[in-house]
């Protein structure tokens, strides 16, 4: 027996009572990589697109692009800096996985004093994308010849909630969005901020 069921408020009608999410689509002209969603009283319910469901008279339903949850960042984060610690003893995770803590990072030759501490605070959609720079401890100093200056790319004032802790806010982005979250990582980031601590700034 046909029956009508509402699809974003419009009325789509169907002919069987069970329908695969796909089929539903398909009827509803709904592109295939959108997410489509039983509306319940209290909550969505996804209807995968193998799945078939009886639907009913005036039954409501929706669409919508597909999402993902950055629920693997605290796990990531945290595997991650247990590979790191092996090389930096006394390595931290916050508690809720915002930063991960270096407290005794060498710098290259030029940089005076050689050690400090690093700060790395990984994105709340991490791995998809990179840090966004990272943050060294403060007075920091480079040789240029038989002077000393302060680095370029390396601000107290910019971008940085931890100035009054003793950091400064290292600029070191990724403006073409070149990171893959399949091959990079914060080992890699960390070896990243070793090369370009050494260049030119």
């Amino acid at each position: 027996m046909g029956r009508t069921i509402r699809i974003n408020g419009i009325d789509v009608p169907v002919i069987e009572d069970q329908l695969s999410g796909r089929e539903i689509k398909r009827q509803a002209g709904i592109p295939r990589d959108r997410v489509l969603v039983r509306q319940e009283a209290d909550a969505n319910t996804i209807v995968p697109d193998d799945q078939r469901i009886r639907v009913a008279d005036r039954e409501s339903f929706t669409h919508h692009a597909r999402h993902s949850k950055a629920g693997g960042r605290g796990a990531r984060v945290r595997r991650e800096a247990a590979q790191l610690a092996a090389g930096y003893p006394g390595l931290s995770v916050a508690k809720d996985d915002s930063y991960v803590h270096i407290p005794d990072f060498r710098l290259p030759r030029q940089w005076t004093p050689r050690r400090t501490q690093v700060l790395i605070m990984p994105p709340v959609n991490y791995p998809e994308a990179a840090p966004d720079g990272f943050f060294l401890g403060a007075d920091l100093r480079r040789r240029d010849g038989l002077r000393t200056r302060t680095p370029g790319h390396y601000f107290r004032d910019y971008k940085n909630p931890f100035a009054d802790a003793g950091y400064h806010w290292y600029c070191l982005e990724d403006p073409d969005r070149l990171w893959d979250p399949r091959h990079d990582s914060l080992v890699s980031f960390v070896e990243a901020i070793r090369t370009y601590l050494g260049t030119a700034d």
